[in-house]
């Protein structure tokens, strides 16, 4: 479980895929005096008849810095179980609350699911909207149907990348075409599993979060030697695209710019190896390119 917390001098941690890492200690800086307009006026969007999930977070905001993601189910708020409550309950239960922001613990409920393509390459699936992806239709028979894919059901992530856009997550299924595809995908059709006794709270200081970090980097430059090693050309594609994410932070260009770089079935190995976020990239990459 991972934890969003107030402006009272504490700070946000989360856990995940890819280790533990820590938010931004300033990430309170300029906040609303109240909760009356929670949660929107703190950069997130709720969804759900209970429970009630994050389904979409404004890049750069506090609930952005603080290490929330897309897919989140808010667990609980100031201490209290509220795993069942509906978003207006939610909504309502937080701007009755002093703390500003709340403390909502959270837990990812992205299912990943690997589809393989049917013998036309296709997956049998279409989406709509922005920030989030919704499947919009879904062939119970078809690859994704097969799958556990339904229409309602919102898509977060696409080959390991966080997507935003129909625009980008269209134009990353189309290259995918013929190659099996991951999607990360919210369904508020299916319950949630129960929370496993293993999901807490963690606290990290400033140098194990750096040793996991330079260690990440250390891992990650392997994996490119491993798959790349052969390809220098591509290698240097792919830190030139990482060097420009790490300036510029835009999540969407490179979730563009990869696959036209890695289309092979070995190159997906990076990016499945990376667990690409928007958060751990900007940490994550600039370690990376240093110890090269």
């Amino acid at each position: 479980m991972r934890r969003f917390l107030s402006r009272k001098g504490r700070f946000s941690l989360r856990q995940s895929k890819s280790g533990t890492r820590s938010a931004s200690k300033d990430f309170y800086l300029g906040l609303p005096a109240t909760n009356q307009n929670w949660p929107e006026a703190f950069g997130f969007r709720l969804g759900g008849t209970g429970p009630s999930y994050i389904l979409s977070v404004v890049e750069g905001s506090s609930a952005f810095l603080a290490g929330l993601q897309p897919g989140d189910q808010v667990v609980d708020i100031e201490g209290q179980d509220v795993t069942n409550l509906s978003t207006p309950a939610l909504i309502a239960l937080a701007q009755t609350l002093k703390t500003v922001p709340p403390s909502i613990g959270v837990v990812s409920r992205i299912e990943q699911l690997d589809i393989t393509p049917g013998p036309d390459g296709r997956f049998g699936f279409t989406i709509v909207g922005d920030s989030p992806l919704m499947v919009e239709d879904c062939m119970p028979n078809g690859p994704a149907g097969r799958t556990g894919l339904k229409a309602g059901d919102y898509v977060m992530e696409v080959n390991g990348i966080p997507v935003k856009h129909h625009e980008t997550a269209a134009a990353m299924i189309k290259a995918a075409q013929g190659r099996p595809l991951r999607l990360g995908v919210l369904s508020m059709a299916r319950r949630p599993k129960r929370l496993s006794s293993s999901m807490r709270v963690l606290s990290q200081s400033g140098d194990s979060i750096r040793e996991s970090r330079a260690h990440k980097a250390m891992e990650f430059n392997k994996k490119v030697e491993e798959v790349l090693g052969e390809e220098p050309d591509v290698k240097e594609q792919l830190f030139e695209v990482l060097k420009q994410y790490a300036a510029e932070r835009d999540v969407e260009s490179l979730a563009e710019a990869l696959p036209d770089i890695l289309f092979t079935e070995e190159h997906q190995q990076l990016i499945d190896s990376v667990s690409l976020t928007s958060s751990l990239l900007v940490s994550f990459f600039p370690i990376s390119l240093c110890q090269l």
